[in-house]
C-alpha cells in the first residue's frame, strides 16, 4: 500500500485511475488464482461428507486465536519488490503489486478469518474457489482507490496512514471476529444445500 500512496492522487489524474485499476485487476487475478487452485487441489480429495465439520474446526480454531492466542500472521512476512517501481512500466508495476497482495500467501495477513477462507476454498471446488478469492483480492486491494479521491493539491503522508493501523486494531479484530461467525455460518448454510 505504501507504493500507492507514493503515487495515487498526485499529479496526473488519468495516470494515477490506470495504476489503481491495474493494482485492483491484479488483486482480482492473484486472488483468483489462489481461489481457484485451492478449489482444485481439494476436488482431488473426498471432501462432500466432511467438509462442513473441517470449515467448523477451522473457524473455532480461528475464533480461539483470535481471543486469546498470540499474534496470528500467515503468508511471507515481506512487502512486495518496491525496485519494480523504477524497472517496469507503471500500469505492469500496479499490477503485479495488486497480484502479490491479492493473493494472499506471498505478503503477511494478520487475521485468523484467513485461515477460514483458505479452507472454504479448498472445500468447495474450483469455481466456489475462484470467485471467493477474487472478491477477496479484489477488496484487499480496492482500499488504494481511496487516494484518488484526495485532490492532485493534497499532500498525501504514508507517515499519517500509518499511524491510523494501531488505533484501527480493536476494530479490525473485532471484524476479524465478526467475520469468523457469520462467515462460517453462511458457508454452513451454503453447504447444506
Amino acid at each position: 500500500m505504501a507504493m500507492s500512496l507514493d503515487f495515487l492522487g498526485r499529479g496526473e489524474k488519468q495516470k494515477a485511475v490506470r495504476g489503481a485499476l491495474c493494482h485492483v485487476f491484479g488483486g482480482i487475478v492473484g486472488g483468483a488464482m489462489t481461489g481457484g487452485l485451492l478449489g482444485w487441489l481439494g476436488s482431488l480429495f473426498p471432501f462432500q461428507s466432511w467438509h462442513i465439520w473441517l470449515i467448523i474446526v477451522l473457524a473455532t480454531l480461528a475464533l480461539w486465536q483470535s481471543m486469546w492466542g498470540q499474534s496470528f500472521k500467515l503468508g511471507r512476512h515481506c512487502q512486495v519488490n518496491r525496485r519494480w517501481k523504477y524497472a517496469i512500466p507503471l500500469e505492469l508495476g500496479y499490477f503485479f503489486w495488486g497480484w502479490q497482495l491479492g493473493c494472499g500467501i506471498l505478503t503477511l495477513i494478520p487475521y485468523s478469518s484467513y485461515i477460514v477462507l483458505l479452507g472454504v476454498q479448498f472445500t468447495s471446488g474450483i469455481v466456489a474457489g475462484l470467485l471467493s478469492g477474487a472478491f477477496f483480492g479484489g477488496s484487499r486491494e480496492a482500499v488504494v482507490l481511496f487516494a484518488l479521491w484526495h485532490k492532485p493539491t493534497d499532500e498525501i503522508d504514508p507517515r499519517k496512514f500509518m499511524r491510523l493501523l494501531p488505533a484501527l486494531a480493536p476494530i479490525a479484530q473485532r471484524l476479524n471476529r465478526t467475520w469468523i461467525l457469520f462467515g462460517t455460518l453462511l458457508f454452513i448454510l451454503v453447504g447444506l444445500h
